[in-house]
C-alpha cells in the first residue's frame, strides 16, 4: 500500500555471542542432515526454468527437530557462486557463527562443503529455512523447519491428526540471477508472475487467468478431523492473504511462541512470517474446496494474477472445486487496515512454551532501558551510481572479512560501532556501521516506515517484544 506509514516498537535483550562453542550435550539427541543445494529445471508457471533444489527437491524437505536437539547439517553447494544457508527464527544461543548470513559467516564457495552445528535450546515452532545470500531464495532453496515440544511438555490444545504444511510466495519466471542484474541497474522487481503454494502454481479456477497444464498442490484430509497447518511467507516482497474456503483458521501459534486461540477466515502472512492454526474439517465436502494465497497491500486488480490456488480434497469429496474463489478482505484502502490484525495477535501467556513453566510476560514499566534507536526507512536512492535502501541514512556494505571472524582475530576496521541512533541530516551513505549493544542490556528499538511499500523487518537470532 503505496500510503502505509507506520511507527512499531520493540525491546530486544541483547546476548552474548561466541564463535565456538560445544553444542552436544549427553542428555540432548543429535539430530543429522545432509542438504545437496544444486540447480534443477522445473516449470511452477508452466514455463521451464532453473530453480534451486535441496536434495534434487523444490522446495527442499521438512527439518524436523524436537526442543534442545542438536542439529548438524553438512550443506554442499553445487551451485556456481557462493552460498549460505539461514534458519531465520533459530536463536543460535551463544552460537552466531552458524547463522548463515553476510557478515557473520564466510560464504561457501561453489564445489565445497560446511557442516552447520546449532542446538535449539529451549525452543518450539514453525519456521523455515533458505539461501541468504545473492538473491537466491528467489530461486528457491528454502524449506520448512518444525521444532516439536518434548512429550513431557503438554501442547495448549489437543493433539491434531497431523501437519500440513504451505510454503507460500511470491514467484518470478526469470531467475535470480537475472533479477539481480535488474536490481544492480537501477530498476525495480515489478510485479510477480504468480504465487506458488509448496512450489506449484495454481490451480485453474479462471481459463482466462490460469493456462492449462500447470501442476497444483492438492492436500488430502479425512472429515471430522483436525490438523495443524503451518503457513510461510517464502516470497520476496509480497505480502499475501491466506485462506481456506469455508473453513475458520484457529491461530495457536506464530514462529516459537503460543498464542490466544481467536478465528480468522482469513489471515495476513507478510514475508519471512510464519504462522500455525488449527483447522477442522467439518464440511459436507460436496465439493473440494480452494486454498488461496492471494497479494494484499497492491492494486488487486492489476495484481489479480498473481494469486496461488490449491485444493483441499476431502477423502469423501463428491466433486472438483469450480466457481469464484473466496474473497480476500475489501479494506485495502484503509491505510489502517495492515494494523487491524496483527494488534489482535496475543501471546498465550498460560500455555507452556519449551519448558514445564507457562511463557509468562515481562513486566514492561520495570524494564531498564539501556539504548533507544529510532530506525527509519526511505525510498531507496542511488549513492555512488548504484540504488540502494538505506536505515538512519545509512546502506550497509559487505564487510571483506565477516564480523564475527574480525572479532576473533582482532581484525582492525572491518566495521565501526557508530550506528547512528536516530535519523540523521546528511546525505545518504555507505558504510559497515553496527549497533554497539550491551550485554544482557534491553534496546528499545522504534521501526519509522517512510518508505512508499509495506516493510518486513527481521532480527537473527532474536526474539522481542512488540510493545506498541
Amino acid at each position: 500500500m503505496a500510503s502505509l506509514r507506520f511507527l512499531s516498537l520493540f525491546l530486544v535483550l541483547p546476548i552474548h555471542i561466541a564463535l565456538f562453542s560445544s553444542l552436544c550435550f549427553a542428555e540432548d539427541d543429535t539430530i543429522f542432515y545432509d542438504f545437496k543445494v544444486s540447480y534443477i529445471t522445473a516449470s511452477p508457471l508452466g514455463v521451464p526454468q532453473q530453480v534451486i533444489a535441496i536434495n534434487g527437491k523444490f522446495p527442499g524437505a521438512v527439518l524436523n527437530a524436537t526442543t534442545n536437539n542438536n542439529i548438524v547439517i553438512n550443506v554442499q553447494n553445487d551451485l556456481d557462486e557462493s552460498l549460505l544457508m539461514t534458519w531465520p527464527g533459530i536463536q543460535m544461543r551463544r552460537n552466531s557463527w552458524q547463522d548463515g548470513v553476510q557478515g557473520t559467516n564466510c560464504p561457501i564457495p561453489s564445489q565445497w562443503n560446511w557442516t552447520y552445528q546449532f542446538q535449539v535450546k529451549d525452543q518450539i515452532g514453525s519456521f523455515f529455512y533458505f539461501p541468504s545470500l545473492n538473491l537466491q531464495r528467489v530461486s528457491g532453496g528454502f524449506g520448512p523447519v518444525i521444532i516439536n515440544n518434548r512429550k513431557v511438555i503438554p501442547i495448549p490444545f489437543d493433539q491434531p491428526e497431523g501437519d500440513i504444511i504451505f510454503l507460500i510466495g511470491d514467484w518470478y519466471t526469470r531467475n535470480h540471477t537475472a533479477l539481480r542484474t535488474a536490481l544492480d541497474s537501477g530498476k525495480d522487481l515489478d510485479m510477480p508472475d504468480g504465487v506458488l503454494i509448496n512450489g506449484k502454481g495454481p490451480y485453474r479456477y479462471n481459463t482466462t487467468l490460469v493456462p492449462g497444464g500447470i501442476e497444483y498442490e492438492t492436500i488430502n484430509v479425512d472429515p471430522g478431523k483436525t490438523y495443524r497447518v503451518r503457513v510461510h511467507n517464502v516470497g520476496t516482497s509480497t505480502s499475501l492473504n491466506f485462506r481456506i474456503q469455508n473453513h475458520n483458521l484457529l491461530l495457536v501459534e506464530t514462529e516459537g511462541h503460543y498464542t490466544s486461540q481467536q478465528n480468522y477466515t482469513s489471515f495476513e502472512i507478510h514475508v519471512g512470517q510464519s504462522y500455525s492454526f488449527l483447522v477442522t474439517m467439518d464440511q459436507n465436502a460436496s465439493s473440494d474446496y480452494y486454498i488461496v494465497a492471494s497479494a494484499r497491500f497492491v492494486n488487486e486488480s492489476v495484481w489479480q494474477r498473481v494469486t496461488g490456488v490449491a485444493i483441499l480434497h476431502y477423502s469423501n469429496s463428491k466433486g472438483a472445486a469450480s466457481g469464484p474463489l473466496p474473497e480476500a478482505p475489501s479494506d485495502i484502502y484503509n491505510q489502517w487496515a495492515a494494523m487491524t490484525q496483527p494488534r489482535s495477535i496475543r501471546q498465550n501467556t498460560s500455555a507452556s512454551g519449551a519448558r514445564p513453566n507457562p511463557q509468562g510476560s515481562f513486566h514492561y514499566g520495570s524494564i531498564n532501558i539501556t539504548d533507544t534507536y529510532v530506525l527509519r526507512s526511505l525510498p531507496p536512492v542511488t549513492i555512488d551510481g548504484k540504488v540502494r535502501s538505506t536505515l538512519n541514512g545509512i546502506s550497509f556494505v559487505k564487510p571483506e572479512t565477516p564480523i564475527r571472524l574480525a572479532d576473533k582475530y582482532n581484525v582492525k576496521g572491518a566495521y565501526k560501532l557508530d550506528f547512528p541512533n536516530k535519523p540523521l541530516t546528511r546525505p545518504p551513505r555507505t558504510d559497515r556501521s553496527l549497533i554497539n549493544a550491551t550485554y544482557k542490556g534491553f534496546i528499545e528499538i522504534i521501526l519509522q516506515n517512510n518508505d512508499t511499500k509495506m516493510q518486513s523487518f527481521h532480527m537473527d537470532g532474536y526474539s522481542f517484544f512488540v510493545v506498541g
